[in-house]
Formats: C-alpha cells, sequence, structure tokens
C-alpha cells in the first residue's frame, strides 16, 4: 500500500484501515497534499464477527484527486541515475586514495641543494584543498549529468577517447596495451550507459 503523512507530526505511515494518524489522530494526506479521507473510496466489508461493515487495507480503492488519477510505482531501468552512478563512484575513490596518500606521506623531503639542508614539506593542507575542488567540480559534474545535452557531450568525448585509445593500441608495448584495454572496456561500457540514457525514457509515476 501506499505511504501518507501526518500533516502535525509529519509521520509517514503505510495506509491501513484508519485515515487518521496513529500518533495524534489529525487526518493523513496523500503525497500530493489532499485528505487522505477525501480521495480514497473505501469498499465496505463485512465484519466476520457480525458487526459493522468495516473496509480493510485490501478493499481501499484509490480515485485520485485534483484532476490527477492515482500514482503507481515507477517501472523500469532508470539509466541517467547510472550514468550519474558510473561518473560519481570512481570521483569518490580517487578522492579517498588521494586522502589516504596524502596521510601516509603527509611530510616529504625535498632534495637539499647546493650549499642547502634537506627540508621537509608538509603536504597536508595542500592534499586538503585539492580535494575540496576536486569533488567539488565532481559534483558538479554529477549534477550536470541530469540534462541530455551535457550526457550528449560526454558521449562525444567518450566517442573521441575510444578512437584515441583504438589507435595508440596497436603501436603500444604489451604492459601498455593492458592498460589501454581496461581503458577501452571502460569507454565502451560508459558510452552504452550514455546511449541508453539518451534514447530510453525515464521512469516516472503514472
Amino acid at each position: 500500500m501506499p505511504d501518507v503523512t501526518c500533516p502535525k507530526c509529519w509521520l509517514w505511515q503505510p495506509l491501513g484501515r484508519s485515515t487518521s494518524c496513529r500518533a495524534c489522530g489529525a487526518p493523513l494526506i496523500t503525497p500530493m497534499g489532499a485528505r487522505v479521507d477525501q480521495v480514497w473510496n473505501p469498499a465496505a466489508v463485512a465484519d466476520p464477527s457480525g458487526g459493522a461493515a468495516f473496509s480493510p487495507a485490501a478493499a481501499w480503492v484509490p480515485v485520485g484527486y485534483a484532476g490527477r488519477p492515482f500514482a503507481q510505482e515507477a517501472t523500469g531501468t532508470d539509466w541517467v541515475l547510472w550514468v550519474r552512478v558510473a561518473l560519481a563512484v570512481p570521483c569518490v575513490l580517487a578522492a579517498a586514495a588521494v586522502m589516504v596518500l596524502g596521510l601516509l606521506f603527509q611530510h616529504v623531503t625535498l632534495p637539499a641543494a647546493a650549499g642547502q639542508a634537506a627540508q621537509t614539506v608538509d603536504i597536508g593542507p595542500a592534499v586538503v584543498i585539492f580535494l575540496v575542488i576536486f569533488l567539488a567540480m565532481a559534483a558538479l559534474i554529477v549534477w550536470l549529468a541530469r540534462f541530455a545535452v551535457f550526457r550528449g557531450i560526454l558521449l562525444i568525448l567518450v566517442v573521441v577517447s575510444v578512437v584515441s585509445v583504438l589507435i595508440q593500441i596497436g603501436a603500444a608495448v604489451p604492459a601498455d596495451r593492458i592498460a589501454l584495454l581496461i581503458d577501452l572496456a571502460w569507454d565502451i561500457g560508459y558510452a552504452a550507459l550514455l546511449v541508453l540514457s539518451l534514447t530510453s525514457q525515464r521512469p516516472q509515476l503514472s
């Protein structure tokens, strides 16, 4: 059953036998803001004990409200979401790797110049600044991936990367060829995600 909420205590709860909040007794409302007791039609079912007719949750039928039909759960795969996840996960992993390296090698000793002693530099503040800027840029890119135009630009860049890898892979040494093949597989997979996000309709409440 769909979830409804109380306008006073804002507790979400599944729609059951009552149209009132279990905590405070206020009339429950739908996610669209309409009162449940005004937009749902209970189908009366006789009480097995012989009492008055009562409508169990299974007998309630949605009728819609404000000219809008009752919304069903969204179905299908949200490829736009997967495109954004594929962007966010590598960025988070890269940021975590940089953070670990920054903690392990926080103090770096620079080689001594002529007539000068070696110097030890604390790179911690520089790492923090880099991570803040990097994560901010990553968040912006992930947010922009919501829009089809930006995903189209990403697809063009990925296709260019695939062509570049295919050109390099023939003349590469075996060690580099493995890295190029991994890069090629990632680019092809991400290009497929981008194509699906541009050609498939996003799941919507119906």
